[in-house]
């Protein structure tokens, strides 16, 4: 008899056991079945430094629930989201010989409920992803949403607000890059007008008390994680394209035939186009003056004076440029032996002199470098009675153009 209460007892004590699993695994199952996935594509404009507004993708990947009780914390929700950078911010980025970038993405968002509308910042960590050489890039980022509790009855409408981008852009070699002080973008980001920014809609459940709901902000993850693909693609809103540089310009050219120097300085603004990696630009040289000797022993002098011919062209090359400069050489005063030979200001060579002129390995376009080449002076017209003895000594090739370019 008392083996089978024995066995009895063992037989309801696993049924027992049986019944508690399974009323487990539903609960289980019951409370994951209401967080639901959502996303939620966001076109944004950011204002960025050496690039301006440039447009920005970002789909927001998440589990929500669609339903909770008053006064039951909802918990925190991991949240992936997968932003497009554009192929002009991309352009800039190479520009500055940025390889990688990382960093965090701040969500403004607000959480609208009966008694209640809060404002709430979720942070997302960007990881540190590679940029492409053209094109462009998409980059990770993972956070959490805070805990929230109703204790209201109703509806609450999570909606998703503007940007703040917190990225730091490096070198291949680890350094930051001086696009700012500390090599830090702080950079906000307005989302683009006419969207639907609502990230889930929440039904309340009956009961509850009259005290506002609280947040319980949890720091976000830094392993990113691939975000799904959502269904629709946002669309891409054109950004800027373009950006203008300024550099001030003090150098030399070295005028063969006579054999001498000129000092040089002045200015060059371009405006560039990141797609085509292309730019134009005017160049304004203040005027200069070079002393010389001919046949070794007369004295000489002469002001100088260059004006370009058209707008100036050229490609950017990794980190620097390629310029095709044109421009006429006017001589408006000519002296000899302290006597003046030629004061004509029309006194100039008869054609146009170009230099194809490149930037040095170290040329950087946030601060400027060295930019140099070669060019040739024509012939002289209106330059007076001597006008063929002053092109003798003047007409020359392999002058030689040596200038520092400093970014305004």
């Amino acid at each position: 008899m008392s083996h089978r209460r024995g066995t009895k007892k063992a037989v309801a004590a696993a049924a027992a056991g049986a019944v508690g699993l399974a009323a487990a695994v539903l609960v289980v199952g019951a409370q994951s079945s209401v967080a639901d996935p959502i996303s939620l594509p966001l076109n944004y404009h950011c204002n960025l430094p050496l690039v301006g507004s440039q447009s920005l993708k970002v789909v927001i990947n998440t589990d929500l629930p669609l339903s909770v009780e008053t006064g039951q914390p909802t918990g925190t929700f991991d949240i992936k989201a997968v932003s497009t950078i554009n192929a002009d911010t991309v352009s800039g980025l190479n520009l500055i010989g940025a390889t990688t970038l990382e960093g965090q993405a701040i969500a403004a968002a607000t959480v609208a409920a009966p008694g209640l509308n809060l404002p709430v910042k979720v942070p997302n960590e960007i990881a540190k992803s590679n940029i492409p050489t053209s094109g462009e890039m998409t980059v990770n980022a993972a956070g959490k949403t805070p805990s929230l509790t109703f204790n209201q009855p109703g509806e609450a409408k999570i909606t998703v607000g503007d940007l703040q981008l917190k990225v730091t852009p490096r070198k291949a070699d680890g350094s930051v890059t001086g696009i700012t002080p500390d090599g830090t973008i702080d950079a906000p980001c307005t989302q683009d007008p006419g969207q639907n920014n609502t990230l889930a809609t929440i039904k309340i459940g009956g009961g509850g008390g009259t005290t506002t709901p609280t947040t319980t902000p949890t720091t976000p993850t830094t392993t990113p994680t691939t975000p799904t693909t959502p269904t629709t693609p946002p669309t891409t809103t054109p950004g800027g394209g373009g950006l203008k540089y300024a550099f001030g310009i003090k150098g030399q050219t070295a005028l063969k035939a006579l054999g001498s120097t000129a000092p040089i300085n002045g200015a060059f603004d371009a405006d560039v186009d990141l797609a085509s990696k292309t730019f134009t630009g005017d160049l304004k040289l203040d005027p200069s003056k070079t002393t010389f000797k001919l046949f070794g022993f007369v004295d000489g002098a002469s002001d100088i004076k260059v004006e370009q011919v058209g707008k100036q062209t050229g490609e950017l090359v990794g980190t620097g440029f390629k310029a095709h400069i044109k421009f006429n050489v006017f001589l408006p005063s000519v002296q000899v032996f302290g006597i003046p030979i030629s004061n004509d200001p029309k006194c100039g060579t008869v054609s146009p002199s170009t230099s194809e002129m490149t930037t040095g390995p170290d040329f950087d376009l946030l601060k400027g470098g060295k930019l140099s080449g070669t060019y040739s002076l024509s012939g002289l017209q209106n330059c007076g009675s001597f006008n063929d003895m002053i092109s003798i000594f003047t007409k020359s090739e392999g002058n030689t153009l040596d200038l520092n370019l400093t970014k305004k």
